[in-house]
């Protein structure tokens, strides 16, 4: 019987990947955040006008409010697909490689044996000893290889 019991809710992430998520969010949005007030200041400045030469033009609050409006329009879609690629990649990247062959695990671009592993990660003393399961099994190879002598 192999049962496994989470605490986590399934729709929630652990608290890595949230922690990854929150400051790309972060970072999104005050990308998005100057564009807004970017676009403010132009509109009340006209900064094309003095910055770059362009001619002088006044734009109406109706103007403003549309482009602000789809500029969050934007933030809201783009945080969404945001979120959902860097919780994807955060849990993609929570694997733990082991070497199909010697059963070394990848740390920080080293291949470690599991023991080393282990001390690495959790400062655990590792130690050897043997399953119950093995144990058997190795008393009847044993048995068998005293019964064929």
């Amino acid at each position: 019987m192999n049962e496994q019991t989470t605490d986590a809710k399934p729709n929630t992430p652990p608290p890595k990947q949230m922690l990854d998520w929150q400051r790309a969010l972060i970072w999104h949005s005050l990308g998005f955040l100057t564009l807004l007030v970017l676009t403010w200041c132009d509109s009340m400045f006209d900064l094309l006008h003095y910055l770059l030469g362009h001619p002088a033009r006044t734009a109406g609050m109706g103007e403003i409010t549309i482009k602000s409006g789809v500029i969050v329009l934007l933030w809201l879609g783009s945080a969404y697909k945001l979120y959902m690629i860097v919780s994807r990649l955060s849990y993609l990247e929570s694997f733990l490689h082991v070497c199909a062959w010697c059963r070394r695990i990848q740390h920080e671009d080293l291949w470690l044996t599991l023991e080393e592993h282990f001390q690495r990660r959790t400062s655990v003393k590792v130690t050897h000893g043997i399953c119950p399961k093995c144990a058997e099994r190795f008393k009847k190879d044993i048995r068998a290889a005293a019964d064929k002598s």
